[in-house]
């Protein structure tokens, strides 16, 4: 969390970036004109960008609930109705607080990028330092766009700071890829390949790289992807940590396998302006949380479909879901079977969870970074583009490298490209499960259909051609009636 704390010595300052009208003049509040002057102002400025990550609508709380929950592995067991129907695909406003938050928190990210993307390059300082800020802010610009065009499809694409009277018309999904693939291209170019000190955790070339990779395999971009995911790989600059646990606790942040993480931080950093992250306070076990999303059935019995070189179940299970496991489970503390009896319907999210510190319930504000893009992720990708390919052959050691890390034996010889895909996908889906990642990989190949169903209940108030979307918030389009809303909704 080294950039965290660096955040937390400027985030004051800096927050004045984003939550000001820099086009207006107040002798109390910094304008355009008077901020972005000096170095350490354009500092600030881009720290204000990775504050905004921290958000509830970004990486703080709800985006695992637009990507995982809704998906065929979570479902939403919770009072809250809103939000119960949420995962349902009904709302009964489309400004209802998750669908909002997202939204508007991914824009004020966005915003703030584009003034670190306007003003830094006419601030008189050291040049390399100057365009490594700038691909620092097009990297996050291009992460926020990502997660919106994969959500809702049809989004407005602002890159200037905007004017009172600006009114963006949506754009198409093809355009806002564009200019993701071009920030990226961009960002890629200026920024380092790592950090030391303070500034360890800002984004690298690495990060930039195997973002482009992904926005390129969300396209279908086969080739494409292949390549830019293979210069990650051959960078020799990441792997795989031994224990798959070290990557989801405050203790081995910024590891090896790690590409890109937002920088969290416990409750003695909010004063600065510094937040933890919530996921786990919100969908871990009932009892030191609130259990509001849940893990389905479905997701625990593919689990168990497969087993170790030693013949025990995958361990990535134990790591990310609570069951009423055979011989007993821990619970912050508590044997599962004293909390919940011997149900084997209760399950639980364990991911991101601090059951690890021996205290007996989970904090709002965990100082567990959000790990976005993991090298396990670049791997499964880049076998991804190589079978879509038929390059399927290519695509074993890739996979075999992560299943070989919690000791899963090698896939078995002779799959076919579709099998392979399946293979793949599912991989993905143990090894990524609540890290944001389902819903791309699913709507990536056309899989997010009322067929789901069958895996998650859920999806039987699935609509085709409306519920793949996400509506845009009505109070967005109050204000700019240039906004589209997205079909059926």
């Amino acid at each position: 969390m080294r950039l965290g704390r660096l955040l937390a010595s400027l985030s004051l300052s800096a927050a004045l970036v984003g939550c000001v009208n820099l086009d207006l003049t107040d002798p109390n509040e910094p304008s355009t004109d008077t901020f972005w002057q000096t170095p350490a102002q354009a500092v600030a400025g881009v720290n204000a960008v990775y504050n905004a990550l921290e958000n509830n609508g970004t990486y703080g709380r709800w985006l695992v609930f637009a990507t995982d929950l809704r998906s065929d592995i979570g479902m939403i067991q919770s009072p809250w109705t809103d939000l119960s129907n949420f995962t349902k695909f009904t709302f009964t406003s489309y400004d209802f607080e998750v669908n909002r938050e997202i939204w508007q928190h991914h824009y004020e990210a966005i915003f703030r990028a584009n003034q670190v993307i306007a003003r830094v390059p006419g601030i008189a300082m050291d040049a390399t330092v100057r365009d490594r800020i700038v691909g620092e802010a097009k990297f996050i610009r291009a992460l926020m766009y990502f997660n919106l065009v994969t959500l809702y499809g049809n989004v407005p694409l602002t890159t200037t700071p905007p004017t009172p009277t600006d009114r963006p018309a949506t754009a198409s999904p093809a355009e806002v890829w564009g200019q993701i693939e071009r920030d990226l291209t961009d960002a890629r170019a200026a920024l380092p390949q790592s950090y030391s000190g303070a500034d360890v955790g800002r984004a690298t070339w690495g990060a930039a790289t195997a973002l482009l990779g992904k926005t390129q395999m969300q396209q279908g971009k086969w080739s494409a992807a292949a390549a830019t995911l293979q210069e990650v790989i051959a960078s020799g600059l990441y792997d795989l940590v031994p224990n798959y646990a070290d990557n989801f606790t405050d203790r081995f942040e910024n590891n090896k396998e790690s590409l890109f993480e937002v920088q969290f931080g416990d409750r003695s950093f909010l004063s600065s302006g510094v937040r933890g992250l919530n996921i786990s306070r919100m969908v871990g076990p009932c009892g030191p949380s609130f259990c509001d999303g849940r893990p389905t059935r479905w997701y625990v019995e593919q689990f168990l479909r497969d087993s170790t070189v030693g013949g025990q179940v995958d361990p990535r299970l134990d790591l990310t879901i609570y069951y009423n496991k055979p011989g007993g489970m821990d619970v912050y503390g508590t044997p599962f079977a004293t909390r919940y009896s011997a149900d084997t319907s209760v399950l639980f999210f364990k991911k991101y969870g601090e059951y690890y510190l021996g205290l007996p319930d989970q904090d709002w504000d965990a100082a567990i970074n959000f790990r976005v893009i993991r090298y396990a992720d670049v791997l499964l990708l880049e076998a991804e583009a190589l079978n879509e390919l038929a390059r399927t052959a290519e695509a074993y050691p890739l996979v075999d490298q992560v299943r070989a890390r919690v000791t899963l034996p090698p896939l078995p010889a002779g799959l076919s490209q579709v099998a392979m895909r399946d293979r793949i996908l599912r991989e993905r889906m143990f090894e990524l499960g609540l890290e944001g990642q389902r819903w791309a990989d699913l709507a990536r190949h056309n899989l997010v259909t009322p067929a789901l169903q069958a895996d998650d209940a859920e999806f039987q108030f699935f609509v085709a051609g409306k519920s793949e979307l996400l509506p845009i918030p009505q109070s967005e389009r109050d204000l700019n009636p240039n906004v589209r809303q997205n079909p059926g909704w």
